[in-house]
């Protein structure tokens, strides 16, 4: 039974200790309504537990509980979330630029659920220079500018042939923009 990201982020959220719906609206920022429906199935799907409490104010409020079941789905979901992590480091350290954008088309929230689930954070993805997954662009490695289809784009080469000073970290597979290039020193 595969679930869909949205009820992952809410499994996860009830596994990592969200109990109430404000706790899950919280660390899913997914809207009420939504939440409520995702929880049913979750329910009928018995990976989480529901028990009807009262709130502070005397209020009737439900109290959500993860099943082993749900917490063995999110352990499985995380092993998956790192291997394809090193799939995505695989393709970035083989140059293998196009099929890594190609890969990301068809999972475009992968990314994002990495993030989600701390398989990875913001400071590895710049780093990496690998930002633009997230947004699923072509970003210039010095700016961030979207490089676009038509764009002016220079590479490694570009520098080592004019005998510019390239930036830290600049590879192979990286690109600058116009701009940038202009900007570099000879070195």
């Amino acid at each position: 039974m595969e679930l869909d990201v949205d009820e992952m982020k809410v499994l996860g959220a009830i596994v990592g200790g969200g109990k109430t719906i404000k706790n899950i609206k919280q660390t899913s920022r997914l809207d009420k309504k939504e939440i409520e429906i995702i929880l049913e199935s979750l329910d009928r799907y018995e990976f989480i537990s529901g028990v009807e409490g009262k709130g502070m104010w005397g209020q009737t409020q439900f109290y959500f509980t993860p099943t082993d079941d749900g917490s063995k789905k999110v352990d499985e979901y995380i092993e998956h979330l790192k291997s394809e992590w090193k799939k995505i480091i695989e393709f970035a350290t083989d140059g293998k630029r196009d099929q890594l954008d190609d890969y990301m088309t068809q999972h475009k929230f992968l990314v994002n659920m990495m993030l989600y689930f701390k398989i990875v954070n913001l400071p590895a993805l710049g780093r990496l220079n690998l930002r633009f997954l997230i947004e699923g662009k072509h970003l210039c490695y010095k700016c961030k500018k979207e490089l676009g289809r038509f764009a002016l784009k220079f590479s490694v080469s570009d520098c080592r042939k004019r005998g510019l000073k390239m930036p830290k970290g600049l590879t192979t597979h990286d690109d600058l923009c116009a701009d940038c290039f202009d900007g570099l020193s000879v070195g």
